[in-house]
């Protein structure tokens, strides 16, 4: 059970990882595409948020959970789960408050002929979501580590 928990944790901080890196690729590209184009793709960010990121989350901490449940040697209490729980607390916040409203707030501002609001809100979220990136490579370090075991 261990293998198969460990498997679907991984992929899904995979999955949440591998869709920060296209992010950030993708956003500085925008502003050489149509308002159209981009607006698009900041609607898709939106739906990031709920059909991706938010299970890819359930997931992570689920498994993880589960995992320090089943075993005899992890505890809640040391450090790597600890850095867990505050990247997937700190990713849940950042997608619900900040990379949600201002994907919307993008794509309106788009649909509205103003790309300079538009890159505005894009070059901060390039670099809230380098350093959510950040805190998960840092997190995914901790793990393989062991950190605090």
């Amino acid at each position: 059970m261990r293998d198969t928990l460990l498997t679907l944790h991984i992929l899904a901080a995979g999955a949440w990882f591998g869709t920060n890196v296209v992010q950030i690729a993708v956003n500085p590209t925008l502003g050489s595409k149509s308002a159209e184009v981009a607006a698009d793709w900041h609607r898709t960010l939106v739906k990031f948020s709920r059909y991706l990121y938010m299970p890819a989350s359930l997931i992570i901490l689920g498994t993880g959970v589960w995992m320090v449940l089943d075993s005899d040697v992890w505890e809640f209490s040391q450090a790597f789960v600890s850095i867990g729980f505050l990247a997937i607390i700190l990713g849940a916040v950042l997608g619900m408050a900040f990379f949600a409203p201002n994907s919307r707030k993008a794509a309106d501002a788009l649909d509205n002929g103003d790309a300079p609001t538009a890159r505005g809100i894009e070059q901060r979220m390039n670099i809230v979501g380098s350093l959510d990136t950040v805190v998960i490579i840092v997190t995914v370090v901790a793990m393989v580590a062991k950190w605090g075991a």
